[in-house]
């Protein structure tokens, strides 16, 4: 998720921004404007004050870094370990270019920059010389076909801007996320595409829509909580949230699937739970195995006849036996 949403009058995260990080819960963030005065008197963007933000609205299992010495410092917050993380000198000086090598489940290490590139309509040579630096940076520091993302508030005013031309040469800008109503645009106003997810192109593959709740997003999601529906999916969003005083710009996610090997699994046994009258299995499990549902008619052999297989995204099982024959028969729940 790219976001730049701090809010209110000192480019700090109040509740509407912290709200859409709850009612999303992305993985990993790329954030802008990492500033937070904590509710609990830990301060402004202490080492405590940052934690408890972190630990309110993520969970206390999430890692982060946050540039210090800037006025808005970009960061990167992750449900997975930062390996390595640090900051670039940007000739823009009152942010860096924040980095993270992320230790994602599987082979891959995952290489994330967050980058907030400078504003106004008359700063596209500014920005230009920005995305020069920062790929410079990042062929010299990362490994080549690295699973990289760059994502943030790249301030751009046209897609062909020289500093998107730049970044292009080392990252898709494709799919376009969108919101509900297939606006692509992220600014505050809605009127121009600054905030943006680019990815390697050794990571394209990987690309899944985006699932929010009841809603699928092919592309990825411009969130605005003014147009999103239903918010019950995004709780404890507000629908004000995206529109609150000082809002900076929309959230985008996209999101992607790692395979990994898992070599160390243990399956509770099935719980075979009753057999109805009209012949249905029923039986608690582990979500997203899929069971077998066997028969027999003697305990004494040693064949075991497969009626058919249930899987299920949740703990309950049941398995309708159309196949009854005549007389007694034995049935058994298993995995593999």
């Amino acid at each position: 998720m790219a976001a730049n949403l701090s809010s209110g009058n000192n480019q700090r995260y109040e509740a509407p921004g912290l709200n859409i990080f709850k009612g999303l819960r992305p993985d990993i963030v790329a954030i802008q404007e990492f500033n937070y005065s904590s509710v609990s008197g830990q301060g402004i963007n202490t080492t405590a004050a940052i934690r408890e933000m972190i630990d309110n609205t993520f969970g206390t299992n999430f890692y982060y870094f946050r540039e210090t010495g800037f006025n808005i410092p970009n960061g990167i917050i992750s449900r997975w370990p930062l390996i390595a993380s640090g900051s670039w000198t940007s000739d823009v000086g009152d942010r860096g270019y924040a980095w993270a090598r992320i230790d994602v489940p599987g082979t891959n290490d995952l290489y994330v920059v967050s980058v907030h590139l400078k504003a106004s309509s008359g700063s596209a040579s500014q920005r230009a010389s920005e995305a020069t630096v920062l790929k410079a940076n990042i062929q010299a520091n990362f490994p080549t076909n690295a699973w990289l993302i760059i994502a943030g508030d790249m301030n751009l005013y046209s897609d062909s801007e020289a500093a998107i031309t730049t970044l292009k040469t080392i990252a898709s800008d494709q799919p376009v996320p969108v919101d509900q109503g297939g606006g692509t645009n992220t600014n505050a106003g809605r009127s121009s595409r600054y905030d943006r997810v680019l990815i390697s192109f050794s990571l394209t593959n990987n690309l899944l829509p985006v699932t929010v709740g009841s809603q699928v997003f092919s592309n990825g999601l411009v969130f605005d909580s003014r147009v999103y529906s239903p918010l019950t999916d995004v709780s404890p969003v507000i629908s004000t949230d995206s529109g609150a005083t000082g809002m900076q710009h929309m959230g985008v996610v996209k999101d992607f699937s790692i395979a990994i090997s898992v070599t160390n699994v243990v399956v509770v046994p099935p719980t075979l739970l009753s057999m109805s009258a009209a012949n249905v299995l029923r039986w608690t499990g582990a979500s997203n195995l899929t069971y077998s549902v066997q028969t027999k008619t003697n305990l004494l052999t040693t064949n075991w006849l497969t009626l058919g297989t249930v899987s299920s995204a949740t703990t309950n099982f049941f398995y309708t036996n159309v196949n009854l024959g005549i007389g007694q028969r034995f049935y058994r729940i298993s995995y593999p």
